[in-house]
């Protein structure tokens, strides 16, 4: 009806009398447009940045792009840093507009070596992160805490943190049992990540960090060599993005996942962002997550996930809270609010394209189906008890090897009297396969479990296969297997 309005003379004059208008009202014709044909648009024309914005409408969403035009040149009084602060490296108008080339790459380094080389002196500030700003440290650790659930990190996993810095993420990620790589484009900086480590050793037994010095364009590492990325408040400071974000799917194994806690549109022109490109020359830039998007798509990336999250409590009254989980008034309110937070905040994850690598380090996809016989007659007192045991994987995710630390999967076994109160939780593990090997979804085994002797007496046998350090299968709802068992008297007794 509305094509004919607005192209059938008369029409429109008919469908305002309809309407109850006057028939000279004149047809403002709409038409809709798919944003991922819009954007290139913006991005081809030169614009420094688009920002989407997505307002209801009644039974319509809008769609609002706000853009800014692009300068065609460098900063024209952007000096070389001299190793002051003060001295300042040229700034890139557009984290795609232009290219970077190596001279002004390498300035870039420098800007960011002369900030750290000028705290000489006074680094406790920075080995204090997070907790050096009483105001910034809740929201410092509200959205670390979004991002490292959406990373889906498990120990063991080869985490590269880039923009490292001071190293106190790094540092929380090695406590975690992590292997770290902290990575940075300035070498006081990786000096400070050091003395870290050193006046705070990891508990227990933790895997080593690695610290590597980034020149801005190559990440020294293999193809396919890290499980994770995390970038908290760093992205923003790469004058090259495009270049950094393949660089990530480079470095990336399948089905690995890039985590960003980095601010919204409008950070640049900012007062702090100035006074920080200003003062120490480093770069500072919007990060604009739908250009981004499309660079990650070239560079093997298969996912977006943005993290709706509020980063701040909203405080309400206990009335207002009953009204909230009623989806009551204050429920719009919160919603109006969580928006605002949004539009400064810009949490995420690109998953790049393959399958990850779901192994037993993990609760998750951990299943198991147990047949179980014993061998022989109830033993005599004294005598060890054998069971012939089968055991498939039947859930998701592949087991390690019994040797292999954390995750790896053997087959436990509980000890209850006859009345089922517990008299050993771990009264034996045996490894699933000799020598231990890796178990994939679909596979059985037999083993043969030999246990200790014990005394004679009506006793029930729990078996279970357990991953170290993560969890009982039955905790993950796979059900034991039970065995009564008789253990006699022995001929001397």
């Amino acid at each position: 009806s509305r094509w004919v309005r607005e192209h059938v003379p008369g029409a429109n004059a008919v469908a305002n009398k309809l309407r109850g208008k006057d028939a000279d009202e004149p047809f403002i014709p709409t038409h809709a447009y798919a944003l991922e044909d819009v954007l290139p648009v913006f991005q081809r024309s030169g614009f420094r940045s688009t920002h989407v914005v997505l307002e209801p409408h009644e039974h319509i969403e809008y769609a609002i792009v706000l853009a800014q035009r692009a300068e065609r040149s460098l900063s024209a009084g952007g000096g070389k840093p001299s190793g002051l602060p003060g001295a300042q490296a040229p700034r890139p108008s557009s984290p795609q507009a232009l290219e970077v080339s190596d001279t002004q790459l390498d300035e870039y380094n420098k800007a960011a070596e002369v900030y750290f080389a000028s705290l000489k002196g006074s680094w406790d500030h920075h080995l204090g992160k997070p907790f050096s700003n009483p105001d910034e440290t809740p929201v410092i650790l509200g959205s670390l805490a979004t991002l490292l659930q959406a990373l889906q990190l498990t120990p063991g996993m080869r985490v590269l943190e880039f923009g490292a810095g001071s190293g106190w993420l790094s540092h929380f990620l090695t406590q975690m049992g992590c292997r770290v790589v902290v990575l940075d484009v300035a070498p006081t900086a990786l000096e400070i990540a050091r003395e870290l480590y050193r006046r705070q050793p990891a508990i227990g037994d933790r895997p080593a960090p690695e610290f590597l010095l980034f020149n801005g364009r190559r990440i020294d590492l293999p193809e396919a060599s890290v499980d994770r990325v995390i970038c908290f408040d760093a992205f923003h400071h790469a004058p090259n993005p495009d270049e950094v974000i393949r660089e990530f799917g480079r470095v990336l194994v399948p089905g690995g996942i890039a985590g960003f806690a980095e601010p919204g549109p409008r950070h640049a022109e900012a007062p702090r962002s100035k006074f920080e490109s200003h003062t120490y020359g480093v770069v500072e830039l919007d990060v604009d997550v739908h250009a981004l998007w499309r660079t990650a798509r070239a560079s093997g990336f298969s996912n977006i996930r943005m993290c709706v999250f509020h980063g701040t409590p909203y405080q309400v009254s206990l009335e207002e809270f009953e009204d909230l989980l009623a989806g009551g008034v204050t429920q719009e309110a919160w919603s109006a609010s969580t928006r605002k937070f949004l539009r400064y905040v810009r949490n995420f994850t690109l998953t790049k394209a393959g399958a990850g690598r779901a192994d037993s380090r993990t609760a998750a996809g951990l299943a198991c189906s147990i047949r179980a016989t014993l061998e022989g007659p109830g033993p005599a007192e004294g005598q060890p008890i054998v069971v012939e045991a089968t055991v498939t994987n039947t859930g998701k995710a592949t087991w390690l090897p019994s040797d292999s630390g954390r995750g790896g999967v053997s087959l436990g076994t509980h000890l209850y009297d006859a009345a089922g109160a517990l008299l050993n939780f771990d009264f034996h593990t045996e490894r699933l396969t000799d020598p231990p090997r890796a178990i994939p979804t679909g596979d059985t085994v037999r083993c043969r479990v030999r246990l200790p002797s014990i005394g004679a007496g009506s006793y029930r046998l729990e078996l279970d296969c357990v991953a170290n350090d993560v969890t009982w299968f039955a905790q993950a709802g796979s059900p034991p297997v039970a065995l009564h068992l008789e253990v006699t008297k022995s001929a001397s007794g």
